[in-house]
């Protein structure tokens, strides 16, 4: 089996968001649930344009479209626990940017997972 590699930069952060893991987030295994994880990852990239006064309908005039997501998941996060995610950038294209993420236990530091997403630019 292939694994994902997400290189995330040591240096380059752009924005930090941090928030708890809720009750709600939790799955049968009674930790963070996958499908639960890639919507903190949308909650911390609309904060991320927020904080620059864009939007997804809006950034720079134009809009984005999601064409791609990897995840890399790294340990659990559970009910409770405080979680900090970090967004770089890899240098954007004409056409698009792809976006990363490195989830972290707020408390200690340990990474929960790496993600990428990919972003198209759209004239709607």
């Amino acid at each position: 089996m292939s694994r994902v590699r997400i290189a995330f930069p040591d240096d380059g952060v752009l924005f930090v968001h941090e928030l708890p893991v809720r009750i709600t987030d939790l799955n049968y295994g009674k930790h963070l649930a996958h499908d639960t994880l890639v919507s903190l990852l949308h909650e911390a990239r609309a904060r991320f344009f927020a904080a620059g006064d864009m939007e997804e309908g809006d950034v720079d005039g134009v809009g984005v479209i999601l064409t791609d997501l990897q995840v890399s998941y790294r340990s659990e996060a559970f009910f409770g626990q405080g979680l900090r995610v970090e967004i770089a950038a890899e240098p954007p294209s004409r056409r698009g940017v792809t976006l990363l993420y490195r989830v972290t236990d707020v408390a200690d530091g340990r990474v929960v997972a790496l993600a990428a997403t990919g972003l198209l630019f759209f004239d709607y």
